[in-house]
């Protein structure tokens, strides 16, 4: 009987309404965080291709210098309208964080630890149950905190000032933690229900890339994520099997304005790829992703140099809700200030999405703080 009850229990957390949810972003396996560095963000996303801090493209690696150390937080506030009211949730991420250094003369060595897909929520609603012909009042409750992670190993070569290239091997890992409970008006007569599930993913892929000059001020970075195969893992049991989204990415950059970079980014990826790792009933399809930017020299502060940064992005979200897509409309302001004589910098951006489907909308901000260190 306890068992029939902790499944029913699963069930009614799994199918919680968005309302209790409180974000339209985050269904089927999460929110795709993009994997860009405070300063692509700040571009939103454009410049991800030919950014080392990113974990995007190894063929952009050698473009750090000598050496590179980033880390970064990306709180996100959410405010979901349904029903003519407003739900909001708030979510702290870390999303990349990079180190890396140089190898020989022409060599460059990274590694990264960046979030590809983020799942933290909390939902909570009433509900009733039939318990010997009765109806019995009682209030489901879930906690989901987890996230789907990718740890890269990277070597790059930059065989000239015109032309670099690179590989990486991806660890996919992570888990979802889930509390489930049901607790029943009548305390007195009905003890409470509850259960910890914790789902553990593991998976792999390999990625090359290349940054090219052909011309005088014009670049080309491209990169490739080929996925192999992903499972989930219930207890040390297999439960589901998958494979890893491949990914197809190119921007291009000119900076034949002094003092200005302007950039213009797509990005394609295979998601779908993860549908056998859910149920059914999961609603994932591939997304394209185009977004534009450009990094300006801004004004000096006590002498030290920035830069501020514009940037454009529209995308769908591959998990749908109710059977639609979520499109994704951002726009993104950023800063950046060197210091430290130009080994240290500090990143600002801050971004602003509107995402749409079904008749419902959600708005998200996203203010990432980033600190890069080039000793």
């Amino acid at each position: 009987m306890r068992r029939l009850l902790c499944t029913a229990l699963m069930a009614a957390a799994s199918a919680a309404p968005l309302a209790a949810q409180g974000a339209l972003s985050i269904q089927g396996f999460g929110y795709p965080t993009g994997q860009a560095s405070t300063r692509a963000a700040g571009t939103a996303g454009a410049l991800g291709e030919s950014d080392p801090g990113s974990p995007i493209n190894p063929g952009a690696l050698p473009s750090a210098g000598r050496s590179l150390f980033t880390f970064q937080m990306d709180p996100e506030y959410r405010q979901v309208r349904v029903g003519g009211r407003a739900v909001n949730t708030t979510t702290a991420r870390f999303p990349v964080i990079s180190v890396g250094t140089k190898v020989g003369t022409r060599g460059f060595l990274g590694m990264s630890f960046s979030t590809l897909l983020d799942r933290t929520w909390d939902a909570s609603y009433q509900d009733s149950v039939s318990v010997g012909g009765d109806r019995v009042a009682s209030t489901v409750s879930a906690t989901v905190r987890g996230a789907i992670s990718d740890a890269r190993l990277a070597y790059a070569w930059q065989f000239s000032d015109k032309l670099q290239a690179g590989v990486a091997f991806h660890a996919l890992t992570g888990a979802n933690r889930m509390n489930l409970q049901r607790t029943f008006n009548d305390s007195a007569t009905f003890g409470a229900l509850s259960q910890r599930i914790t789902l553990a993913y593991g998976g792999s892929a390999v990625s090359a890339g290349v940054v090219a000059v052909p011309v005088p001020h014009l670049a080309l970075s491209a990169s490739l994520r080929l996925g192999g195969t992903m499972h989930t893992r219930y207890d040390d049991s297999l439960a589901t099997r998958g494979n890893v989204p491949n990914r197809l990415g190119a921007s291009v950059s000119y900076d034949g304005i002094p003092g200005s970079l302007l950039v213009l980014r797509v990005d394609h990826e295979q998601w779908s790829r993860m549908r056998s790792l859910g149920t059914a009933a999961l609603d994932v399809h591939d997304a394209t992703e185009l977004s534009a930017g450009a990094e300006i020299a801004g004004p000096k502060f006590q002498g030290l140099p920035s830069q501020v940064r514009l940037g454009a992005r529209t995308r769908d979200l591959p998990f749908g809700w109710n059977g639609k897509t979520v499109s994704e409309r951002t726009l993104a302001i950023g800063t950046g200030v060197n210091f430290a004589r130009g080994w240290a910098a500090l990143d600002v951006s801050l971004q602003r999405s509107q995402r749409k489907a079904a008749g419902l909308s959600e708005t998200g901000t996203i203010l990432s703080v980033g600190l890069t260190v080039r000793p």
